[in-house]
């Protein structure tokens, strides 16, 4: 387990600097950030789900500039790693674990948020500190950014590490406690939800007409990928 763990956490780290720090294509949105999460721990249908939820509700976060915000695409890659361990001891309360997953993601969001107001502070130290140099060199400024890239990754990391690593171990003796039954009352609701994330998805990529084609070639990845049993 503690290798999922490891690989959960080391995209959690990727994760992080997509959100901001340097890539910024979009890998880190929770749908994507999920699936990966999926795809790296065997059960991507699990990740994808937890993933569509989760865009549906974060869909109109972008962090953006300096604005505060909760650290949603890490909190969900954690999320969706924890579900799927723990969905590898109950395979037959899927729905619950989902749910839980769910509640679990804003907080892990929220705690990232705050995570993140605290690496702005100490990287505007960083550069206060490379400011204060009589002289300034390129190698200065590298470092500085290279520092703030490492902290980036730092945060993303120890988020998901630390948040699975304990959730991990925590819910399966919560829900030993929790009936068989409840699961089976809140399959209609996740199914609606997962409904609804799907469609109002679609109808964001198909009214923006340049954004048609990327709906396309996602459709038929979808398909290929449910056909070869993904």
């Amino acid at each position: 387990m503690w290798v999922d763990i490891l690989l959960a956490s080391l995209w959690g780290g990727v994760v992080a600097l997509d959100t901001t720090a340097v890539l910024q294509i979009m890998v880190s949105r929770p749908m994507v950030a999920c699936s990966v999460i999926g795809l790296i721990l065997g059960n991507f249908q699990l990740g994808f789900t937890i993933g569509i939820l989760l865009e549906l509700l974060y869909i109109s976060e972008l962090p953006v500039g300096g604005a505060n915000f909760a650290e949603s695409n890490v909190g969900s890659a954690a999320a969706a790693a924890i579900a799927i361990l723990t969905v590898r001891q109950f395979p037959d309360r899927v729905n619950i674990v989902i749910a839980g997953a769910l509640l679990l993601a804003a907080v892990i969001s929220w705690c990232g948020g705050n995570l993140v107001r605290y690496m702005r502070q100490i990287n505007g130290r960083v550069y206060d500190n490379v400011l204060k140099k009589e002289l300034i060199t390129p190698w200065h400024i590298n470092r500085a950014q290279f520092y703030g890239i490492a902290l980036a990754f730092l945060l993303g990391f120890s988020c998901v590490f630390i948040s699975v690593a304990v959730f991990s171990g925590v819910t399966p003796l919560v829900l030993k406690h929790v009936p068989l039954k409840v699961d089976q009352i809140m399959h209609p609701a996740i199914g609606g939800f997962l409904a609804a994330g799907c469609v109002f998805l679609v109808h964001m990529f198909w009214t923006q007409g340049e954004r048609r084609r990327l709906l396309a070639v996602g459709v038929v990845i979808g398909v290929v990928m449910i056909l070869g049993g993904i």
